[in-house]
């Protein structure tokens, strides 16, 4: 992967619109040329040829073909390698508009600067080894955190905490690979290597994996949000409750049963845990061939779950369509919603239930027992396990999807070592693989379709 050295790029770093303030980076070898050309420092000696390490000064932007002011700014001029991208760095800082931002921007692109690609300048950071993949991916996840946990996680990785773990498993991962490739290029003089002791190492490297591996597991939720399936036979309410956990209205609510028939999901942000609310059909059977197909979808979304939110009205007796929705979901970790308490009760829930039922009285007219509900179905959708610590690390999606093909090739490196007729070529293979699987999550020897892969997510200006 050859780095751009000659290319100077720019982008806004801040959400476009109005707002408080707008901040155009500019990044590469003509960063300080272009800043210079279009900054007016408010005294003129204040802006040296070759500046310190970094300064801020306060002046105007101008157009230097026309000589017309664009805005009243300050100008922060960094110096590589001490820099986010690791380059020669120039950050305006305008007020935050459509034109004003835009207008700079321009300015910067007349100069010779390249519009920058998503996520760019941190791609720049991560080539110039001021942060490996692990720590390039974690900004993407704190910039999209929509809670504390989140953050919380993605901070640990912005920090090196994955890249940290990593550590011992390369160097227990080389050390075996170096000593399989001592016997296959000289099986002479490799008698004081135990094989035994190296297989036992990469079982402890294997350990360590499936802890990672289990911890994500345990956390997965917290970084990617719980699924929260609302469902219930037709009528109950579930679309007017799914509206009211959101704060507004999005799924289409009428007094005519039947009236979902696709599942509608959103994310919010309840008990503290993003939870990605499905409003599915009612659990019926219909002769109607759009409404069944919606049946089976929410059926289909139930096994995905990591909550069935099962909905029920308190104030019709419960019908056989209930008793099937409450068999449906006995073997899933659930809450039971018993809505419509703004009207007379038809059943004694404490009569009516299955023992130890979990359920909240709630009106989604009203909105009483939201709050209680919020509460509940984000502690049970986190799971039995407490809140991530500070610094804990949890892999992403992508990373464990490299880490667990890295463990199968350890355990089979491991297995061979062991056993009895040790076949040096095929352990080779296996470390190799395992090495391969490990680089592509911290980005040592990855392919550039991985780095890519990684870097396509991120928002332009970052």
């Amino acid at each position: 992967m050859n780095r751009p050295e000659h290319d100077t790029i720019a982008a806004l770093a801040t959400a476009s619109g109005p707002g408080g303030i707008a901040v155009i980076r500019i990044s590469g070898p003509r960063a300080w040329p272009v800043g210079r050309a279009l900054f007016r420092p408010s005294h003129a000696d204040s802006l040296q040829p070759q500046p310190s390490v970094r300064y801020l000064l306060h002046g105007h932007v101008t157009d230097p073909e026309s000589g017309e002011t664009v805005d009243e700014v300050l100008c922060a001029f960094f110096k590589a390698p001490h820099t986010y991208s690791t380059e020669d760095t120039v950050e305006i800082h305008a007020h935050a508009g459509p034109a004003v931002g835009q207008r700079i921007l321009e300015l910067c692109l007349a100069q010779g600067c390249r519009l920058a690609r998503p996520g760019e300048f941190t791609r720049r950071a991560y080539l110039g080894g001021r942060l490996d993949l692990t720590q390039a991916e974690a900004v993407a996840q704190l910039i999209a955190a929509s809670s504390r946990n989140e953050a919380r996680l993605a901070l640990a990785g912005l920090e090196g905490g994955l890249r940290d773990e990593l550590i011992p498993l390369r160097q227990a991962l080389l050390q075996a690979a170096a000593s399989v490739e001592a016997l296959l290029d000289f099986p002479d003089e490799v008698d004081d290597i135990s094989f035994p002791e190296l297989a036992q190492g990469l079982g402890q490297a294997a350990r360590k994996l499936e802890a990672l591996l289990s911890q994500r597991q345990r956390r997965r939720v917290y970084r990617e949000g719980a699924v929260v399936v609302l469902c219930g036979r037709p009528n109950v309410g579930k679309s007017s409750l799914f509206n009211r956990l959101l704060g507004s209205r999005r799924a289409l609510v009428a007094s005519r049963p039947g009236t979902t028939r696709d599942a509608i999901e959103e994310a919010a942000l309840l008990g503290g845990v993003v939870c990605r609310l499905v409003d599915t059909a009612g659990l019926t059977e219909s002769s109607d061939e759009v409404e069944a197909l919606g049946v089976e979808l929410a059926r289909g979304r139930l096994g995905q779950a990591d909550l069935a939110l099962l909905v029920l009205d308190l104030s019709r007796p419960l019908t056989e369509e209930d008793r099937a929705a409450l068999a449906a979901t006995s073997g899933l970790p659930r809450i039971l919603a018993l809505n419509k308490a703004d009207l007379p009760p038809a059943w004694q829930p404490l009569q009516a239930l299955p023992e130890q039922a979990r359920f909240i009285i709630v009106s989604a007219r009203e909105g009483r027992g939201l709050d209680e509900l919020a509460g509940a179905v984000g502690r049970a959708a986190a799971g039995p396990g407490a809140e991530p610590k500070p610094g804990e690390v949890v892999a992403s999606a992508r990373q464990a999807e490299a880490l667990g093909r890295c463990l199968a090739a350890v355990r089979a490196a491991a297995g061979g070592l062991a056993g009895s007729e040790m076949q040096a070529e095929i352990i080779s293979l296996d470390l190799a693989e395992a090495l391969a699987a490990l680089g592509e999550v911290d980005g040592q020897g990855a392919p550039d379709q991985v780095i890519d892969a990684v870097f396509e997510n991120f928002c332009v200006g970052k």
